[in-house]
């Protein structure tokens, strides 16, 4: 009677996608994007996608010579912005509940060629 019952309990692990030495198992293998916690984009990335975490990011820019400027943090499949800040003058700013996903982070203004944004999660 034994043997039949291991035979059982095997079956049963394997049908669960375990194994009888304990190894991992189950698991998805559904290859989706593995998203960092923290990006810097300059203004030679404009427009590139950067996968993000959920969560508080510290950002921190810098624009040397634009005047008129407006930060972005828009979803890359489309949609409204999940930041704006139409008139940002402190160089550390927290964005708060960013969702997990691919964003554009951008700087955009009049005269703004030159420009970096770093964000940490924090």
């Amino acid at each position: 009677m034994k043997p039949v019952v291991a035979l059982v309990a095997a079956l049963t692990v394997a049908g669960c996608g375990g194994s009888e030495s304990g190894e991992g198992g189950g698991g998805g293998g559904g290859g989706g994007a593995t998203f960092g916690d923290e990006v810097t984009v300059t203004a030679s990335d404009e427009r590139v996608a950067h996968g993000l975490q959920a969560g508080r990011y510290r950002l921190n820019w810098r624009a040397p010579d634009c005047d008129s400027r407006q930060l972005l943090i828009t979803p890359a499949a489309g949609g409204e912005p999940v930041y704006d800040n139409p008139r940002p003058t402190i160089p550390i700013l927290f964005v708060n509940g960013l969702p997990a996903g691919e964003f554009f982070i951008e700087l955009i203004g009049e005269g703004c060629d030159e420009w970096e944004i770093s964000m940490v999660k924090v």
